[in-house]
């Protein structure tokens, strides 16, 4: 019976929390945008990149910088903030007592 408890409250809360992500997935987007990746923005601008990219034959390595600084600073943090707190949850409803 109390595995059919715990499932309830897995389920339930999984539920929710997945709700209220989603929710506030269009606020992280705005605060990502507006104040994390603009500003990191410029650094891909300098002739540097330019130049490199003029060195290896074409290649443009300041793009795929840019997309793993967007990755990381963007999706990274997103996904840990939906499912870390679904993985605690889980780990301490199922979690098994232990005989004293």
């Amino acid at each position: 019976m109390n595995k059919y408890i715990n499932f309830f409250k897995t389920f339930c809360f999984v539920l929710f929390w997945l709700s209220i992500s989603s929710y506030l997935e269009k606020y992280w987007r705005i605060i990502h945008w507006e104040y994390i990746y603009i500003n990191t923005r410029i650094v891909f601008d300098h002739i540097f990149w330019f130049t490199l990219k003029k060195f290896l034959f074409e290649f443009d390595l300041g793009f795929y910088f840019e997309e793993l600084l967007k990755f990381a600073t963007y999706e990274l943090p997103k996904e840990i903030f939906k499912y870390f707190p679904i993985y605690l949850f889980i780990r301490l409803t199922w979690k098994k007592k232990s005989k004293k």
